[in-house]
């Protein structure tokens, strides 16, 4: 089971370990955003320092009818105790964990300031 927390912005955040190109884990703290389909969105400071592989890029449109073409990585993640190789979408600012990433895992919110998130197998 992971657990997270609600932010005074109503941002569901967790705590995920991911793994730099030395094989160290580092814990990154994500906003859950159930609207990316995708695995994980890190910003281009975080994918630097932890030396990410370049995998290409993917076209990707926003909630607001933008379309970017933003580049792809590869990373290994720690998820539920396991390792899992996710792709890694560039992103300006936030981290984000999308559904993919969540797909066959019950998430649990209390949606409030300093509610928990908890997500556990299916």
């Amino acid at each position: 089971m992971l657990s997270g927390r609600i932010n005074s912005d109503l941002e569901a955040l967790i705590e995920i370990r991911v793994e730099d190109s030395q094989g160290n884990f580092h814990l990154i703290w994500c906003v859950l955003d159930t609207g990316f389909t995708g695995f994980l969105a890190l910003p281009v400071s975080i994918i630097r320092f932890l030396e990410l592989a370049p995998r290409g890029s993917r076209q990707t449109t926003l909630l607001s009818g933008t379309v970017l073409h933003l580049p792809v990585y590869l990373a290994a993640v720690d998820w539920q105790g396991e390792s899992v190789e996710v792709s890694v979408l560039q992103t300006e600012q936030e981290s984000l964990v999308g559904m993919a990433l969540l797909e066959n895992s019950t998430l649990t919110v209390q949606v409030w300031d300093g509610g928990t998130v908890t997500i556990e197998p299916r």
